[in-house]
C-alpha cells in the first residue's frame, strides 16, 4: 500500500492560524515505529499520525498474508491491534493503556503488543465464529 498523507481532525491542510506550527510529534515517531514493527515480523504498510488536540497515530501491517492495524488513541490513551475480518471490519487482538510519555515508551509498547500477538496460535480465530 502507497503512503498515505497525513489526516486532519476538526480542521484541513493550511487551515491553522499559527504559522509557525511544527509537524505533529506523532509524525515524527513514524521511522522508530516502523523499525518496530518490522523489529516484531510485520510489513509496515502505511503510517498515518492525526493532528489536533489528542494526537494519535494508525498503522496498517501485513504478516504472513493477513492484514492488520496498530493504532494510538491520544483521547483514551489506548494502544489497540486488531487483525482483518474476512467479511469487513476488525477483530480486537491485543490493546494496552499507554500514556504518552514519548517515544521510548511507544516503541516498547509496541514490541509488547505485537510479541503478544506472536504469542496466539490462530489470530483470526474469531473470524471463522464471525462468519
Amino acid at each position: 500500500m502507497a503512503e498515505q498523507p497525513v489526516f486532519w481532525l476538526g480542521s484541513g491542510p493550511g487551515k491553522s492560524k499559527d504559522k509557525t506550527s511544527e509537524a505533529p510529534e506523532a509524525e515524527r515517531y513514524e521511522p522508530a515505529l516502523r523499525d518496530a514493527c518490522k523489529d516484531c515480523g510485520y510489513e509496515v504498510d502505511d503510517y498515518v499520525a492525526a493532528q489536533g488536540g489528542f494526537g494519535g497515530w494508525l498503522v496498517h501491517l501485513e504478516r504472513d498474508g493477513l492484514q492488520y492495524r496498530l493504532f494510538w488513541s491520544g483521547k483514551t490513551n489506548r494502544l489497540s491491534l486488531e487483525s482483518a475480518h474476512s467479511g469487513g471490519g476488525w477483530n480486537k487482538v491485543a490493546a494496552n493503556d499507554v500514556e504518552d510519555e514519548g517515544l521510548p515508551v511507544f516503541v516498547e509498547a509496541v514490541k509488547i503488543l505485537l510479541g503478544k500477538s506472536n504469542d496466539s496460535n490462530n489470530l483470526n480465530s474469531r473470524d471463522k465464529a464471525d462468519g
